[in-house]
This record gives structure tokens, C-alpha cells and sequence, in this order.
């Protein structure tokens, strides 16, 4: 029972707290003068968090962590599992220097347009059989879209 006893008791008390609360800005007469009191001023707050500003390029960035187990992005860095795709934009599939490309790459007449790079990394296998990167794509527009622009800053 007291148990109950409490509970109706802090909810009574929540509720009156509430009512109270609420009539703050409310207007009310002053004693015997007619007037109305000036509205409380609101008690001043944490200002709002501003909404972060990122560009599809940093979210791109962001996104190639996941690439970056097997491709670079520096001008000159080695090749990794994959090649380094500093400059990919624009660039003919399976014709950086130094890395072995499998045959569907060095076969491929391919440019890495805007493009071809969304459909690649969307599924790199329907995109171009035989190719050994074991990536399964992509299936998020909007990142890939992000990845690109980030690629595209690579020059």
C-alpha cells in the first residue's frame, strides 16, 4: 500500500509542478491595479545543434575507409591489393602502372566515367565479369554518389 500511497503522491506532485510550470507565461492581475504583469521571460537553454555540414566529398571520404583495405588515394603510394586510384577519374580501366590486372580489366575499353564508376561499385561482377575484387558493391545510391565526389578530388 505504500507503494501506491507514493506513487499517487509524485504523480500528484508531477502534475502540479506541470500546472504550475505551464502558467508562467500566462498573463495575471496584479493586486487591485488593473494591470496585467509582463510575461516571464523564458529561461534561457542550450542553444540548438547546428546540423552538421558535410560534404558529399567528406562523406566520400568517409566511405572509402572501407576501399582503403585494398586501394591507396595518394599521389605515388604503392598498390595494394587493388591499384591506387589517385587520378581513377577519367582514367582507362586496367591500365595503372604497376598492378597485375586480371584479364577482364586489361581487356576491358573502359573509362572510369561518373558513370561507370556508379554501376562499378554498385556490383562490381555485373559490371564487369572476371574481375577478381572482391567487393560486393554498393547497393546505397547516395553513398556511392558521395564515394565518387571523393574520387573525383583525387588529381
Amino acid at each position: 500500500m505504500k507503494y501506491t500511497a507514493l506513487t499517487l503522491a509524485a504523480k500528484a506532485a508531477a502534475i502540479t509542478a506541470a500546472l504550475t510550470l505551464s502558467a508562467c507565461g500566462a498573463e495575471s492581475e496584479s493586486a487591485g491595479s488593473g494591470e496585467t504583469a509582463a510575461p516571464a521571460a523564458a529561461a534561457p537553454g542550450p542553444a540548438p545543434a547546428a546540423a552538421p555540414t558535410t560534404t558529399p566529398e567528406e562523406r566520400g571520404r568517409k566511405l572509402f575507409n572501407e576501399c582503403a583495405i585494398c586501394h591507396t588515394a595518394k599521389e605515388g603510394d604503392p598498390n595494394r591489393v587493388g591499384p591506387n586510384l589517385f587520378g581513377v577519374v577519367g582514367r582507362s580501366a586496367g591500365k595503372a602502372d604497376g598492378f597485375a590486372y586480371s584479364k577482364a580489366f586489361t581487356d576491358a575499353d573502359v573509362v572510369w566515367t561518373e558513370e561507370n564508376l556508379n554501376s562499378f561499385i554498385e556490383n562490381p561482377q555485373a559490371f564487369m565479369r572476371g574481375n577478381r575484387m572482391a567487393y560486393v558493391g554498393q547497393r546505397d545510391a547516395e553513398k556511392r554518389a558521395d564515394i565518387i565526389a571523393y574520387l573525383k578530388t583525387l588529381k
